[in-house]
């Protein structure tokens, strides 16, 4: 057997594998992309105009359901900023992904203030945002930092440099989950 043939039958075993892990790895067509937990990270559906999904939990039930959510759903639940009222509330949420991909350090070097600043940052208080409504702009975070919305030609979503992905109504607010994490400005002295 030649070179060549021997290289062609390596790529056809290597493309194999590569389908038959992401078949096993969650990449079934036949998948509800639409689910809580989805078997495809959220960051695989791409920005754009995005359907919400209706639930009947509350914003901090949904957070705590979201497959992709757990860092933020910690950081949410270790700094004790309550979800819990009646809102209505817009939430934020950075996909896990989005916190890997973070300097690595970014949040075990912040204070407890800093933190919690952090997850107020991604929370808006009374009101439920629809982002596909909303016009380029600025609104104000919990935290008291503003928060810039772009929305671009082809009809994507920017909150600040990250896009949103997936949109949950709830009881009490709406939930987005982002591909990036929110970083509240420095403020000055």
């Amino acid at each position: 057997m030649d070179d060549t043939v021997k290289w062609a039958i390596g790529i056809i075993v290597a493309v194999v594998i590569a389908l038959g892990l992401w078949m096993l790895l969650g990449g079934n067509p036949g998948s509800n992309p639409g689910s809580l937990t989805s078997s495809t990270t959220p960051e695989t559906v791409g920005a754009g105009s995005v359907a919400t999904q209706n639930t009947t939990g509350t914003v901090a039930n949904v957070i705590a359901d979201l497959q992709y959510g757990d860092r933020y759903a910690q950081l949410l639940s270790q700094t004790g900023v309550s979800l819990s009222g009646k809102g209505p509330y817009t939430v934020f949420v950075a996909t896990d992904g989005a916190y890997g991909r973070l300097v690595p350090g970014t949040i075990n070097s912040l204070s407890a203030t800093e933190l919690k600043r952090l997850v107020q940052y991604s929370i808006i208080s009374g009101k439920r945002l629809d982002v596909d409504a909303v016009n380029s702009g600025q609104i104000q975070a919990l935290s008291g930092d503003t928060l810039n919305f772009t929305v671009n030609a082809d009809k994507k979503v920017y909150v600040n440099s990250g896009y949103v992905l997936q949109a949950y109504n709830a009881s009490n607010g709406i939930v987005y989950v982002i591909n990036s994490v929110l970083i509240p400005p420095k403020r000055t002295q």
